[in-house]
């Protein structure tokens, strides 16, 4: 190894210490995971929204929260809300926070509200720490060169990094129809409780497209050991459709519509899409669950952000590098494949 890479890996150890991971590292986590607990506070006694909201767009991030009826809050407290992210157990630290812009509301279900968010704060890492990632990270965003890649402000890449600090679930989506069909991966998403659910895709991607075309889907949830796969479809969020028979793995057929579905998911949800608007860079989807199906209980393939898994393991660096060694060889996998 030469002086000069020598000294330029010396001077990231000092800036970065163990902490400088990719944005999202996978875990296994049993659903619903119960490490990190999400509570809406500004509004009277804090509220707990970890199964009650979702991401609605990446930029400008906007986040979707759901109500229950006389749950709402009223205009004087609109402008006063965040969203704290806590251990669920243990000493259950405040992780981070991100305080929220009111946009609009959606009549869906139950009362949806949709929040911009106008700042945050990630307490994993000192500040000077976070500073530093703040830099690369809009350096690195600066140096896209791909024309699809999504480029976000600092502010939202900031909140980005408190979003996933909750553990997200990756799904497959796929749908089917005369017109052909298509299975991907996505992470944006979650419950918005009495039965319904909500997602976001880049609205300029034919997985957005074909899904609002097809108006139902079922989402199978990834086991750990095939979490492989989800790199390897990553391409499809590009395609009109898909030759099912070309799929390295065997399907099977949802319980309602009849919908390709993985053999080896651990759960598929079948929904029908109730509402669509779109988000700045993101078209937003909610969804009406129509059937529920739980064939096995195991980890699922979750995501965080490396800000927050360099904060869960803190001192125990060789447990670091497990998680990362395999999602470097599922990515090998995925270019080869």
């Amino acid at each position: 190894m030469s002086i000069l890479r020598k000294s330029r890996r010396a001077i990231r150890k000092i800036i970065f210490g163990d902490t400088l991971l990719p944005h999202g590292v996978r875990l296994g986590f049993v659903e619903p995971q119960t490490e990190v607990a999400v509570w809406l506070h500004g509004m009277g006694a804090p509220l707990d929204v970890t199964h009650r909201h979702s991401m609605a767009c990446a930029d400008p991030l906007t986040v979707c929260i759901a109500f229950d009826k006389g749950q709402s809050p009223g205009e004087q407290n609109l402008r006063r809300l965040s969203l704290r992210f806590c251990e669920h157990n243990g000493k259950r630290r405040v992780l981070g926070e991100i305080f929220l812009r009111p946009t609009r509301s959606i009549p869906v279900g139950s009362k949806l509200f949709l929040f911009e968010a106008r700042s945050s704060r990630n307490y994993c890492l000192p500040r000077a720490r976070l500073w530093a990632h703040d830099l690369l990270r809009a350096y690195t965003n600066w140096r896209r060169v791909d024309a699809s890649a999504l480029k976000m402000s600092l502010g939202g890449m900031r909140a980005m990094t408190v979003m996933f600090i909750r553990p997200h679930p990756v799904v497959l989506v796929s749908h089917a129809s005369d017109a052909g069909g298509n299975i991907f991966p996505m992470n944006l998403m979650g419950d918005l409780g009495n039965g319904y659910f909500a997602f976001a895709l880049v609205d300029s991607r034919e997985a957005a497209i074909g899904v609002e075309r097809a108006r139902r889907i079922a989402l199978s949830s990834l086991p750990l050991p095939h979490a492989a796969v989800a790199f390897q479809l990553a391409p499809n969020h590009f395609r009109q459709s898909i030759d099912w028979s070309r799929l390295a793995f065997a399907t099977r057929a949802s319980a309602t519509f009849r919908i390709p579905v993985p053999a080896f998911a651990q759960r598929v949800r079948e929904m029908e899409i109730a509402h669509t608007c779109k988000l700045g860079s993101h078209k937003f989807f909610i969804a009406r669950i129509v059937s529920d199906k739980n064939f096995t209980r195991c980890e699922v393939l979750h995501l965080v952000d490396g800000i927050y898994q360099a904060w869960r393991l803190k001192d125990r660096g060789t447990e670091l590098q497990a998680p990362l060694a395999a999602d470097s060889l599922d990515k090998r996998r995925a270019c080869t494949s």
